[in-house]
């Protein structure tokens, strides 16, 4: 009796094939999903406020502030030729002129600082072609007596042609005082040429100018 011979089935090696396709399907399906998904995936967007997120740089805003206004000039007064005396002790300062009335304007020219009795301009008179005013500001020591006209300060203006008669436009009675005047009751001095006469004890320092209207 001749041995038994194993003959290999035939469906073996079918039954091999479709093994392997179904092992093949099993690991490559999840790793084509895998694939499929890592490519078509939208990137993350990082929350507000990460440190992820970048934001512009701050941009210097120009400055708004205003330039300041230019500070009004201040005339300089023209010095008396005369020396004056020191303030005597307890003798008030020097006010500052009242500041011109609505429509008059201060003239460097015609802004004297002395003592005693003079006349401005020193040399001739000045001339103005609108109404003007004079400004008076005075010191003398306390208990300075009044001058004869019973002024203790006086300010006259008289035409430049001789023999014109003075008129007062600004006086003061204390020892100290300060005032703005014109001619009779105050009103503003027409147009014309003009001196002035400062009349008042040497002692008295004043600052005298004329306002143009």
């Amino acid at each position: 009796m001749e041995p038994l011979h194993r003959t290999p089935h035939r469906l073996a090696p079918v039954l091999s094939l479709a093994a392997g396709l179904v092992l093949g399907a099993g690991i490559g399906l999840p790793t084509a999903h895998w694939v499929a998904g890592y490519l078509t995936r939208t990137p993350e967007v990082a929350p507000s406020g990460s440190a992820a997120q970048t934001s512009p740089t701050a941009q210097p805003q120009p400055s708004t502030a205003s330039s300041p206004a230019p500070a009004t000039p201040v005339p300089t007064p023209t010095l008396s030729q005369t020396a004056c005396a020191p303030l005597a002790t307890g003798q008030q300062p020097l006010d500052p002129l009242h500041t011109p009335p609505a429509g008059y304007t201060t003239d460097a020219a015609l802004d004297w600082i002395g003592c005693g009795a003079e006349r401005l301009p020193p040399g001739s008179g000045f001339t103005v072609g609108v109404p003007w005013l004079v400004a008076l500001s005075y010191t003398c020591p306390t208990g300075t007596a009044a001058a004869s006209t019973g002024a203790t300060l006086t300010v006259s203006q008289t035409g430049a042609l001789p023999g014109s008669s003075p008129e007062v436009i600004a006086e003061g009675r204390a020892d100290s005082d300060d005032v703005t005047g014109g001619g009779p009751a105050g009103s503003a001095i027409g147009p014309g040429t003009y001196r002035l006469s400062v009349t008042g004890p040497d002692a008295c320092l004043w600052h005298l100018a004329v306002y143009r209207g």
